[in-house]
């Protein structure tokens, strides 16, 4: 049997959310895909339980895990347990007509400070009653447990009991503050670009595995110096503003962002973006007023840098238009 560990009491059961998935799955990269997770988030909260419950739970193999003694024996309980806990939320949410109240939101940093919170005023004067929690990260809450209401994510789900929708599509581009421009010069191409330091965020790493990221990455891996990496949009906004380097930001960024142009080069990313939530919330009136919110701040027609066809930022007329190559 398995050395024993020294035990902390009271697990969380978000912990045993994530044991779950993984005795389900049979390893950590299959239940951080189901669950919408990095794999390393999964693999650290795996370990905490085992820590705090003082054994281990899985054997970990090259072609994936599989349940000690100790994970078989709480096995059949952490099901139990989380089925209740479900059935509870679940009967709760299905009596709740009012058109008030709070509505949780999952969403990345970056969308959320630059698109969401700022039209937050005109919808609260819609809607009176119903107050919006933004809960932000680079790995999504999961809608199955009620964690949140409505996810907002980079990486389609592959669990079938959640209601799945395509918000739209983020593309992005590179960027420089004019001031840089100014003092640096203007990269002629993409391999002019490694010569200027890079600005890095660690979410792109994240979307790799739902959009098409290997440009960036290539250049990325080639560059003589990344100079700057955060986990933060608007600290990445910020470092590009005030002339740090050179950083990938979304299209869209045209419309919201000041002291920022795109620069004309013909290097492009591109990833999905999707809205998830669990099917007892679809007859929910607030929450819905809030989906159909959504859906019209990502109608492309209105937003057309949303759309799957690669749409170049425009600026305003005293800055620099994006003059990059089609596609």
């Amino acid at each position: 049997m398995p050395a024993k560990l020294s035990p902390r009491p009271f697990p969380s059961w978000d912990d045993y959310r994530y044991f779950l998935a993984t005795s389900e799955a049979g390893s950590f990269t299959k239940a951080a895909s189901h669950l919408g997770v990095a794999q390393s988030t999964l693999s650290r909260r795996i370990e905490h339980l085992e820590q705090q419950l003082g054994v281990r739970l899985f054997i970990r193999l090259q072609s994936g895990v599989t349940l000690t003694a100790d994970g078989m024996s709480i096995l059949a309980s952490a099901r139990e347990i989380g089925a209740k806990i479900r059935e509870i939320q679940e009967s709760l949410v299905g009596f709740d007509k009012r058109l008030e109240g709070i509505v949780r939101i999952s969403v990345t940093d970056g969308l959320a400070t630059f698109w969401l919170v700022p039209r937050l005023a005109d919808f609260y004067e819609k809607n009176p009653g119903i107050a919006i929690e933004i809960q932000c990260s680079i790995a999504p809450a999961d809608p199955r447990t009620l964690e949140t209401d409505l996810s907002i994510r980079y990486q389609r789900p592959l669990a079938a009991d959640l209601i799945i929708t395509k918000l739209g599509a983020l593309h992005f581009v590179l960027w420089a503050s004019p001031d840089y421009i100014a003092r640096h010069g203007e990269p002629s191409s993409v391999a002019d670009v490694l010569h200027h330091p890079l600005l890095d965020h660690q979410s792109y790493e994240f979307d790799a595995a739902a959009g098409e990221w290997n440009d960036w990455f290539a250049l990325a891996r080639a560059a003589n110096l990344v100079c700057f990496k955060t986990n933060s949009s608007a600290a990445m906004v910020s470092a590009i503003q005030s002339g740090a380097g050179i950083g990938m930001l979304p299209t869209y960024a045209c419309a919201c962002v000041k002291g920022i142009v795109p620069l004309s080069l013909d290097l492009k990313t591109y990833s999905e973006i999707w809205l998830v939530y669990h099917p007892c919330l679809r007859e929910t009136p607030r929450v819905r007023i809030v989906i159909d919110w959504l859906k019209d701040l990502f109608d492309r027609d209105t937003h057309p840098w949303f759309g799957d066809d690669f749409r170049p930022p425009i600026m305003p007329e005293e800055e620099k238009p994006y003059r990059g190559g089609p596609g």
